[in-house]
């Protein structure tokens, strides 16, 4: 901080971690005394607008939900996470992942997104509203692994927050003196008044698996305070964000115009950060079946066609497949069951429970490619005989990410043929859908 209110304004976006990212989106934080960095209260606009207490509206079959109303209300569902809950790209307050979960569920859903937030800082957003929660959502740990990774402080007793310098900066000076940077005047000695920098050892590369393991441990131990303060019969679900990158998925046409994917948005941790992206998963998913709390890995190969406005924020397409698996991995509606944790960070939760009683076990050869062409053509609401063998979805046919999944659904529900969710990427086209039942079809269960 400088002892003038002036600084050169892009070299303080570079230093500070999605900086650039945040104002590419229009978007200003405000300091909170308990979360960090929230949105302004009361914003309003075309894209984005929130309530008095920061938090993003989100839309429902019951109106507009704000946190004031959601506890008027009785409570509900809760989202919490850093800017992939809140839906940062999202185009509305309608197209976020909150939005599309209510419209799903029936439910209303508390969008309690924070930009960058870590799961502390999670915890300290939902303590509130935990005791109406009838499902929390937690969309998120991409802050916890960077944040740490990058640190100058990483075995702080708190962990690491994200703008860790921005925040290093203001802790350094006085609070008076602060006071009177902000309102533009000089303080005269400033450098004598400063607290000193702890000295931190110095580290490399190496040191990234051992500091995602650490990293990994925070977001456990305050994933089981949460799911200590819920309500028992609340379910709690853990959803690791996407990274999207083109090693992670194939990046499409309109994503690759939109943004670069092949640019380290972490600096020169990223390909650290990617590489250890999956050991991140598989010890947060053991963690979570560890406490009984479910896990589901939006990993970015499960989205189909336009997902991605950046390395890991969604479209709006993006954010209502997000919603559709979330959905899918709560048990389908919220007064169903609750589903077991799962085991392994590349499981699935199935889009059905089960086949139907009068599923029609699928056939083979011709029978199979005529029964497949007809769902396909009802799903795509396609003329008798416009269906081809190769046409493409999306780019022939029209469809959206949401009829692909559709077709998904109602192959295991009419044929009792599950294709796992890892493979609706591979779905574009009747000959490809084909490949696939043919790949999974064992020999029907009985039906008894």
């Amino acid at each position: 901080m400088n002892p003038t209110p002036q600084f050169e304004h892009e070299s303080f976006a570079r230093r500070h971690r999605g900086g650039m990212l945040l104002e590419r989106h229009g978007i200003d934080l405000y300091p909170h005394p308990f979360l960090g960095f929230t949105l302004a209260p009361g914003l309003r606009s075309d894209l984005l607008n929130t309530d008095d207490a920061g938090f993003r509206l989100s839309d429902s079959p019951y109106g507009t939900v704000d946190s004031a109303s959601w506890l008027a209300a009785g409570g509900g569902g809760i989202l919490l996470g850093n800017s992939v809950a809140l839906a940062l790209a999202a185009s509305s307050d309608r197209t976020t992942v909150a939005s599309y979960l209510a419209g799903l569920t029936g439910v209303r859903q508390l969008n309690l997104g924070l930009c960058a937030a870590v799961s502390l800082q999670e915890l300290v957003a939902a303590v509130p509203f935990l005791e109406l929660a009838s499902t929390v959502v937690i969309v998120g740990g991409g802050p916890d692994f960077v944040n740490l990774v990058g640190s100058l402080t990483p075995g702080t007793q708190y962990g690491t927050v994200s703008y860790e310098r921005t925040f290093d900066d203001l802790t350094r000076v006085p609070l008076f003196d602060v006071a009177a940077l902000a309102a533009g005047k000089t303080v005269p000695d400033l450098d004598a008044v400063r607290r000193r920098h702890v000295t931190t050892p110095d580290w490399d590369l190496a040191q990234v698996h051992n500091r995602m393991e650490v990293a990994a441990a925070r977001r456990l131990r305050d994933l089981r305070v949460l799911a200590r303060a819920v309500p028992t019969d609340a379910r709690v679900l853990f959803c690791l964000q996407p990274l999207a990158s083109t090693r992670t998925r194939d990046i499409t046409a309109a994503e690759r115009a939109r943004y670069d994917f092949d640019a380290p948005v972490f600096g020169i941790l990223h390909s650290a950060v990617e590489e250890n992206w999956k050991a991140y998963a598989d010890v947060l998913a053991a963690g979570c079946a560890e406490l009984g709390v479910s896990f589901l890995n939006l990993a970015a190969d499960r989205f189909v066609g336009d997902s991605f406005a950046d390395t890991v924020h969604l479209t709006d397409a993006g954010n209502r497949q997000a919603a559709e698996l979330i959905q899918a991995a709560l048990g389908g509606v919220e007064g169903s069951a609750a589903v077991p944790p799962l085991r392994a960070a590349d499981a699935t939760p199935a889009v059905a429970s089960a086949p139907a009683a009068d599923a029609t076990p699928a056939g083979t050869g011709e029978d199979r490619t005529a029964q497949l062409a007809a769902v396909v053509t009802e799903i795509l609401e396609l003329p008798p005989g416009q269906l081809t063998s190769d046409g493409d979805f999306i780019n022939d046919y029209g469809a959206d990410s949401m009829l692909v999944i559709d077709i998904l659904a109602r192959i295991e529900v009419d044929m009792g043929v599950r294709i796992p969710d890892t493979d609706i990427p591979k779905m574009t086209s009747l000959a490809a859908v084909v490949a696939l039942v043919e790949e999974n079809a064992g020999e029907p269960e009985a039906v008894g």
